[in-house]
């Protein structure tokens, strides 16, 4: 700046009236208007040009390398864009065995692929209720990854449903005697890669006691699937997507005084024990517990499950049985009974120190106006969105219809984990 502020101050005077050089010549007893004088001051000039086109020279080398800098910082930022993660998109489906499933295939289709498709597809569909013998995930571009059914670990609707002539009715016949599974999907395309996957058996060996015009015999079997998956290229967690269906419903609801209170409580427990022994485990990695609880996180009296109790569990002569042998005497003890066993399994994830995705905020996901439909992790992960998926319309009376194409009783629900 200094060899410049100097320059500009020569070029504007003339030669024999330089003032910037004054100085240094009186101090060697030169005239400024002499030849001597004008040979000092053209040589001072050439030596400050000299200095200032090497000091230009320096200031581009020096620019030459932060632009080296940058785009070496510009090339590894984008390597690393490409191997970072992308959300993993996982959606809960029950799929009701096919009872509500359309007659007309290709609308069912067409309303599935409708959907599960659009600018954010999931990467994993969990399965609940859904048959054995049919895929209908296949044609929208999912691929079957594991199956409870073909694991040996379920039986036919008929079983499931305790042989309750109602559930059979509106089911088409001949999937009576198929098996009633949970599955695994993965969308054909994902980049999520999976590592390993299997199937267990989560629900004990316990029988129930029948009447009271319920039926006597073992209980229902009750599977978890699992899929471990993690993001190709890069040293990433690994996320363990377990899909699962806990005992209950409106079949098994009616037994809950016998104990069931602790059999819906050791099933996720159960799950939660499979993913501590996984291999291959990383204390990052993270469990995603994903499926139909049967309940809501939460029960107050009053509210959906309190009515649900009042209008279809405490007028059952079975379940006034089995509160007499319980000793069980008033209409509040018996309904406190039940809420402990409507949220046992919240209970006893929550003592795992496991947290749920979304809550009551993401609405619906029961056609009776529930949200019994959940996801669980072991550890604290960021939720990108979540959000309701409409295949079922609600029961109550003069409820606006959220969908024109029933497919199931249940909607689905779809987040997206970033991971």
């Amino acid at each position: 700046q200094a060899r410049l502020q100097l320059l500009r101050a020569s070029a504007k005077a003339p030669l024999g009236r330089a003032i910037w050089p004054a100085r240094l010549l009186g101090l060697l007893g030169v005239r400024l208007g002499s030849l001597a004088c004008r040979r000092e001051m053209q040589m001072a000039r050439c030596e400050t040009l000299n200095a200032l086109a090497n000091d230009l020279r320096e200031v581009d080398k020096v620019l030459q390398g932060t632009k080296q800098q940058h785009d070496g910082l510009k090339g590894a930022l984008e390597k690393f864009i490409e191997v970072m993660p992308k959300p993993l998109t996982v959606v809960t489906l029950n799929l009701q065995y096919f009872s509500s499933y359309p007659k007309d295939e290709k609308k069912a289709r067409d309303k599935l692929k409708e959907a599960l498709g659009g600018p954010n597809p999931p990467d994993v569909i969990c399965v609940q209720e859904g048959l054995a013998s049919k895929d209908v995930l296949k044609e929208i571009g999912f691929k079957l990854m594991i199956c409870a059914g073909k694991a040996g670990i379920a039986q036919s609707v008929r079983e499931m449903v305790y042989s309750d002539a109602a559930a059979l009715k509106a089911c088409p016949e001949q999937y009576h005697d198929e098996l009633l599974c949970n599955q695994l999907y993965l969308r054909e395309g994902s980049e999520w890669e999976v590592e390993d996957q299997g199937a267990e058996r989560i629900a004990s060996n316990m029988v129930l006691d029948g009447g009271g015009s319920r039926v006597k015999g073992p209980l229902a079997i009750r599977s978890m699937c699992w899929l471990k998956l993690r993001w190709p290229g890069a040293s990433t967690p690994a996320a363990f997507v377990m899909c699962t269906h806990i005992t209950g419903g409106r079949f098994e609801d009616q037994y809950y005084i016998q104990q069931l209170a602790e059999e819906r409580a050791r099933q996720p427990e159960k799950c939660i024990d499979i993913f501590k022994k996984r291999k291959g485990a990383r204390d990052d990695d993270v469990g995603i517990l994903v499926g139909d609880f049967n309940a809501t996180e939460t029960y107050k009296v009053g509210g959906p499950m309190s009515g649900y109790f009042k209008f279809g569990i405490a007028s059952s002569e079975g379940v006034k049985s089995d509160a007499e042998k319980a000793g069980l005497t008033s209409p509040e003890a018996i309904e406190d009974a039940f809420k402990v066993y409507m949220v046992s399994p919240f209970k006893a994830i929550e003592a795992q120190d496991w947290t749920f995705a979304y809550g009551e905020e993401v609405g619906i996901s029961s056609g009776f106006g529930h949200l019994i439909d959940h996801m669980a992790l072991s550890r604290k992960v960021p939720v990108k969105k979540a959000e309701i998926i409409f295949l079922t319309n609600q029961k109550t009376k003069d409820a606006a219809e959220d969908t024109d194409l029933v497919i199931t009783d249940h909607n689905a629900v779809k987040v997206s984990f970033a991971i």
